[in-house]
């Protein structure tokens, strides 16, 4: 009794404070001028590094904000180094590139995380930097590898400069560069080619050797690039990763601890340069001290090490929001504020569009309710201990995708688990190939080499148009809920050089059935809806198809064509060899032409081995189906035929096939969704581009056209 009592009364006292937090703040328009940030010249005095956070990283008019927040510090208090949570390499061959002359946008869209680089509201900000690249640099303190310049040149660069320092690597660069892909895309350190032994050992010696060298910016680079990716791989390897609503975790305190690493080292390397750091809010945190929930109190922020370091030369500058909802897998979850929580105390008190608050006043010495490290779960923490100030906005709206920027890459950090899930027997799609006759001399990978050089002179490296006519159909239990077709207009760039996907319009939809399985948009079928395995399929890349196992099946007549069939299959089952999110068994068969190597025919399949806990989230059904609230993939097959026209061949029908589960806590029922396509009238000549804004997904935008269907 006495220990309900004390609850009540430190409830009641809780209460109290929060209600009678009054601190001083600092009210900004709704659009304000760069002149309005006048204030933080005082809170900003002889501080060196500002660390300006977001909420989240899908929030665009914040990504608005901290630019003219930027702009001021620049033009009126000398800061030049702008600092991205984004890889270290990324960063340093950006401003390699920009030093060279190259187009700053695209500098961008190689080196951060797509969240900034190919989003609208970060325009601003490249435009900004572009007109001041003179007397700007970037920087990125991440250890991880955020875009195309790590993906494509950090294992070349890395290689070159082991040669021009003449060391030896002993393992080689078409390995490390898939060990890293596997590591960036599928979250796990693959060691099929590279042990984790081999990489620590000889990624020390490399780092031993570095520190040897002359000082120079280039043996700065690289001597926190190795850390990095020591530190990088370490994680890969043994870290399982904390499930929690939270942001960050304690699995990610080496990540935070390398990324403070790389920034002190920066400074160390330019004492007198003036930095502004672009991150999450979460990384900020000066200190966890006042933290008593347990997944949080574990984790150790980056900023924690910047202030012991440097103290009130750094100052944690968190953007806040207190939004009602959060965008997540693709729709928008409802989530509530808390009553007396920071957020609920800044929504209830204030109508200003903009606040800013320092912690720098007694009112801010408080322990209230916040969700500073999750859109969700609130906790409690000390105000002036998590950061030196807040800017608050009373509205948010979401981050836009640049219209030339949408691509339909998905990547999802898994584990490497093999066990497969506990569920009844499905059909599946089989394929029986007859026995194996090997062909003269040409091997199977020699062919497949041969395939991948000739997919300039057989496929479309240039833009066309094509009209796509397809039908989507969804069963569950056998019984179809879902069918109709649709027509649409397409625009590719081409299948070779290209990773930009298709866009498109839908010009017709007739609903043949539509009960109960509900359907809104084109996107939901993503990756079922032309893929273009020319463009994507992990087999067809020059530096990993020998990572695969290819046979040379039988030869056939295909359309009055002699073919080679060849089977394939791949050993490893995450994102890297399969493109999938789910850890899968992958395999297939292809139908190359004997005369031009072209493959005329593709099939793939994917057999489930382990599908991630947090893409279980259940589709949007109603009536009889509304109880299922989760789903499962089991079984996914595509199957792309190829079509020659003016001798190039072009993608002429595709059928995709998603086998698997929806189900609640009691039941559980087969789903099947098939995904039939045809395309023809090709617009080679004198294509027209669709444009993001001229794009078309929603099924509801367009009427059903009677006329046209009795057609």
């Amino acid at each position: 009794m006495e220990k309900i009592i004390s609850f009540i009364f430190l409830l009641f006292c809780f209460s109290a404070i929060s209600q009678d937090l009054n601190p001083k703040i600092i009210s900004l328009s709704e659009n304000p001028t760069i002149e309005d940030f006048s204030f933080l010249k005082e809170e900003l005095k002889d501080v060196q590094i500002v660390m300006l956070g977001e909420s989240t990283h899908f929030d665009g008019n914040v990504f608005e904000m901290k630019t003219k927040m930027i702009k001021f510090l620049s033009q009126e208090m000398g800061f030049k180094t702008i600092a991205f949570e984004s890889g270290i390499y990324d960063l340093w061959k950006a401003q390699n590139d920009i030093d060279n002359g190259l187009n700053t946008n695209d500098v961008f869209s190689n080196s951060l995380f797509s969240i900034w680089a190919k989003r609208n509201e970060f325009i601003s900000f490249m435009n900004f930097y572009d007109e001041n690249k003179t007397d700007l640099k970037l920087f990125g303190f991440d250890y991880q590898i955020t875009s195309t310049n790590g993906n494509v040149s950090l294992a070349k660069d890395f290689f070159e400069y082991a040669k021009k320092i003449k060391h030896k690597i002993k393992f080689k660069q078409e390995d490390f560069e898939l060990l890293l892909e596997s590591i960036t895309n599928s979250g796990m350190f693959d060691e099929e080619d590279i042990t984790f032994n081999q990489f620590k050992l000889e990624l020390s010696d490399f780092k031993n050797k570095i520190s040897k060298q002359k000082d120079s910016e280039e043996k700065f680079y690289w001597n926190q690039i190795v850390k990095s990716l020591l530190e990088l791989g370490n994680d890969a390897y043994t870290k399982e990763e904390v499930l929690s609503t939270f942001y960050t975790t304690s699995f990610d305190n080496n990540r935070d601890r390398q990324m403070a690493d790389n920034l002190l080292a920066y400074i160390e390397q330019n004492p007198d340069e003036k930095i502004i750091c672009w991150g999450a809010n979460a990384h900020f945190v000066n200190n966890t001290n006042s933290i008593k929930e347990p997944i949080i109190k574990e984790f150790v922020p980056m900023g924690s090490y910047l202030k012991k370091e440097l103290k009130n030369k750094v100052y944690s500058f968190a953007n806040i929001t207190s939004t009602d909802s959060v965008f997540i897998q693709n729709k928008w979850n409802i989530t509530p504020i808390k009553k007396n929580s920071f957020e609920d105390f800044l929504k209830t008190k204030y109508t200003s569009p903009h606040i800013f608050i320092s912690s720098n006043q007694s009112e801010m010495n408080t322990i209230i309710w916040n969700r500073f490290f999750s859109p969700i779960t609130f906790i409690e923490s000390k105000l002036n201990e998590l950061h030196d100030g807040y800017f608050y906005y009373r509205k948010v709206t979401p981050s836009t995708i640049i219209d030339s920027d949408i691509e339909n890459r998905i990547s999802y950090k898994t584990n490497n688990k093999t066990s497969k899930p506990e569920i009844d027997k499905i059909d599946e799609t089989a394929t029986v190939l007859n026995e194996v006759i090997v062909y003269g001399k040409r091997t199977a990978y020699q062919l497949i080499n041969k395939v991948i050089g000739s997919f300039e002179k057989n496929y479309p490296d240039n833009p066309f148009n094509s009209l796509m006519k397809t039908n989507i159909q969804s069963k569950v239990s056998d019984s179809t809920y879902l069918d109709f077709d649709f027509i649409a207009e397409q625009y590719d760039l081409g299948y070779v050089n290209h990773i930009n996907r298709s866009t498109k319009n839908i010009k017709e939809i007739r609903w043949n059935i539509k009960n109960d399985f509900l359907t809104e948009s084109l996107r939901e079928y993503h990756g079922l809806i032309y893929n273009s395995p020319i463009k994507y399929a992990p087999f067809l890349k020059k530096g990993k198809f020998k990572k695969f196992i290819f046979q040379i099946e039988e030869t056939k007549l295909y359309n009055n064509e002699e073919v080679y069939v060849i089977s394939f299959s791949s050993p490893r089952n995450h994102s890297t060899f399969t493109r999938r999110i789910f850890l899968s068994d992958y395999s297939g068969y292809l139908y190359v032409n004997l005369k031009d190597f072209a493959i005329v025919k593709i099939f793939e399949n994917w057999s489930v081995t382990e599908f991630p806990e947090s893409f279980r989230e259940g589709y949007n059904l109603k009536n009889s189906l509304s109880k299922f609230t989760s789903k499962e993939y089991v079984n996914e097959s595509m199957e792309t035929d190829f079509t020659k026209i003016n001798g190039l061949y072009y993608i002429s029908h595709s059928t995709s096939k998603l086998l698997g589960y929806i189900y609640n806590d009691t039941t559980k029922r087969k789903f099947e969704t098939t995904v039939d396509s045809y395309w023809n009238d090709f617009n080679i000549n004198n294509p027209f581009p669709i444009k993001g804004k001229e794009e078309e997904h929603l099924f509801d935008k367009v009427k059903f056209n009677t006329q046209f269907w009795k057609k």
